[in-house]
């Protein structure tokens, strides 16, 4: 059995929005991750967490992605872990939210 691994940082410098987020990762195999995102600023803000199955494929069909943390309401200078949920081969994991916040992407290959 794998370990845990980092899978990828992102520094939301400027914020963006839910359905104009930034890729997070992309899955090359099936995983189980979690999200931490961590307010940097001293104003309170806010992240969502999403996936795009199949990613590209579903780009413009909104109905089809999957909200993990939507609009959730993050403090000035604390962090928030999502759950851990599954992601298959080739799904992407978004995220958006306030400037200054940093999401780090972490999981666990599944065999």
């Amino acid at each position: 059995m794998a370990g845990i691994q980092n899978l990828a940082v992102i520094d939301d410098a400027s914020g963006t929005t839910y359905g104009f987020g930034l890729n997070a990762f992309t899955a090359d195999a099936n995983y189980i991750v979690s999200v931490i995102a961590t307010n940097m600023t001293d104003e309170d803000g806010s992240i969502n967490v999403y996936i795009v199955p199949e990613g590209s494929t579903n780009y413009a069909n909104s109905d089809t992605w999957a909200p993990i943390a939507y609009n959730l309401p993050l403090p000035a200078y604390n962090s928030y872990e999502t759950f851990r949920f599954g992601v298959n081969n080739t799904d992407e994991v978004w995220v958006a939210g306030s400037a200054g916040t940093r999401y780090f992407v972490q999981g666990i290959e599944q065999a």
